[in-house]
């Protein structure tokens, strides 16, 4: 096993005390700074050398034995002569101003057999934080199918979405996940890309990759993210030209996408507190 730390950030410029917390690394990388995580990520596969690549973003941490137990399952996908991409459900942490909350078995339902990993994260897409969800933290694959298929640096948000389906387009690829809670995700860390409201970049993303795949997919995303973006910046011109292309398409979203997506009306604070709640 080796650790390889990723800083975004500018080596000369890096006080020492922010380097010593990756005393316990194998390799030091610095991105020059502002590159943001595609490059880390395809800087770090770049870097390695063992037969598997595992995943760990900054705001997030491992449990005991999530590597074992998502090796026992690559092994048994790799038996069947498939390319696995191996995730887990995780535990979310919920920090408010006075207390803090663990929503654990997220996410619900697993990815089922053969089902493209689009359909499984954004179709009739359920509200509450135990919805579809294959977080970066919990990806364990194969280094020649990272070398292969790299992150898309110039995303400024959904680069997670992003390269799961270009790695799904992969023949015998196949996308599994361990039954155990083995990562604990923390919501709404300060600085986050996921807290954003770039609905303009979200419409970009959903028209160039979502749309070729199908309506169904397209219209249930630009219901549950994009116009949540909007409303949560109050920008209702984006509001309405999210709407036209909904129209465009010619497709009922779902409920639950229609409901996530009203909820941008609320604070984001709120709107964490309802997900927790909602099982």
């Amino acid at each position: 096993m080796e650790i390889i730390v990723v800083f975004d950030l500018d080596e000369a410029l890096t006080p020492p005390e922010v380097v010593r917390l990756a005393d316990a690394a194998d390799r030091v990388i610095f991105t020059g700074g502002g590159r943001k995580g595609g490059a880390a990520r395809n800087l770090g596969v770049q870097d390695a050398s063992g037969t598997w690549v595992a995943f760990l973003d900054d705001d997030d941490a491992w449990m005991p034995h999530k590597l074992t137990s998502q090796l026992r399952i690559a092994a048994l996908e790799l038996s069947h002569g498939n390319s696995p991409v191996v995730g887990c459900r995780v535990e979310q942490v919920f920090k408010g101003d006075s207390k803090t909350h663990v929503v654990g078995g997220i996410p619900s339902r697993l990815i089922a057999e053969d089902e493209p990993i689009a359909e499984y994260l954004f179709l009739k897409r359920r509200p509450g934080a135990k919805r579809s969800s294959f977080f970066t933290s919990t990806v364990v694959a194969e280094r020649w199918l990272c070398e292969s298929v790299k992150w898309d640096e110039s995303l400024d948000r959904h680069q997670d979405w992003d390269w799961l389906i270009r790695v799904g387009l992969v023949p015998s690829v196949s996308f599994r996940q361990a039954e155990r809670d083995l990562v604990s995700i923390n919501v709404g860390s300060p600085g986050s890309i996921s807290a954003g409201a770039n609905w303009e970049g979200s419409l970009r993303w959903a028209r160039r990759v979502l749309e070729p795949i199908g309506t169904r997919v397209f219209v249930d995303f630009l219901l549950a993210q994009t116009l949540r973006y909007a409303l949560q910046k109050r920008d209702f011109s984006g509001v309405r030209l999210v709407l036209r292309s909904v129209i465009t398409a010619r497709r009922f979203p779902g409920i639950g996408p229609t409901i996530i997506g009203a909820s941008g009306l609320m604070p984001r604070v709120t709107l964490e507190n309802l997900m927790r709640c909602i099982k």
